[in-house]
């Protein structure tokens, strides 16, 4: 979803991030000044800038800057805890890629043995049972648990301890110029969508291809 900014430009207008914005910017605590004064694409190239950084081993992202109008001075976009906290985001990325990459290759490897053992392969209604079940199971326990509170637990399971993730929208431009954590959760249900239907298209298409698939 690189390629596409994340969706950005559709989760500026559902999420209301402008307003967000020109809320919140005017209050920085970190002399970061007059971010509320510029235009919508400088936050679509800012969020697609750090989108390419944390991805790139978080190369770039303390020489993110904003200007505020054509006769100001270039401003850094973020604070030195918010550029430590990216590019701990970065390293994540960083190890997840591979884990992404093995995940694929054990579906392949699977398929594999199913066609070898004549394991039957999962049809269209039992895949879509399984996945509606699963999206069931996850959404009440974020219900129960809260999402602030999930949101909250995984940084605390997956960041270091001594570096800063939580951050007001008063002391970061960052969180601000993505509605922090709204637009994450945003983002996630997205991919889930994604992925289901990825998945779907998948199980539809090994069955019809199944040898071992009863005649009509």
């Amino acid at each position: 979803m690189q390629p596409f900014n994340y969706g950005y430009s559709f989760w500026y207008q559902q999420l209301d991030i402008g307003s967000h914005i020109t809320k919140f910017a005017p209050q920085n605590r970190q002399g970061k000044s007059g971010f509320e004064n510029t235009p919508i694409e400088t936050h679509k190239q800012l969020f697609a800038a750090i989108g390419i950084a944390v991805n790139n081993h978080g190369a770039g992202l303390r020489e993110l800057s904003y200007r505020a109008g054509p006769e100001q001075p270039q401003q850094l976009l973020l604070t030195n805890d918010e550029a430590v906290h990216l590019e701990d985001v970065a390293r994540v990325i960083d190890f997840m890629m591979p884990v992404g990459w093995a995940s694929l290759v054990l579906l392949i490897v699977l398929i594999g043995l199913a066609r070898l053992t004549r394991w039957p392969l999962p049809g269209l209604a039992k895949s879509l049972i399984t996945l509606l079940i699963i999206a069931l199971i996850i959404i009440v326990a974020i219900s129960v648990i809260g999402p602030h509170e999930v949101f909250k637990a995984f940084h605390v399971l997956v960041f270091p301890d001594d570096h800063p993730w939580f951050f007001y929208y008063q002391d970061s431009l960052m969180t601000t110029l993505m509605k922090a954590p709204d637009i994450f959760f945003a983002i996630g249900a997205a991919w889930a969508v994604v992925a289901a239907i990825i998945y779907l298209l998948l199980a539809s298409l090994l069955k019809l291809i199944d040898p071992h698939r009863p005649a009509p």
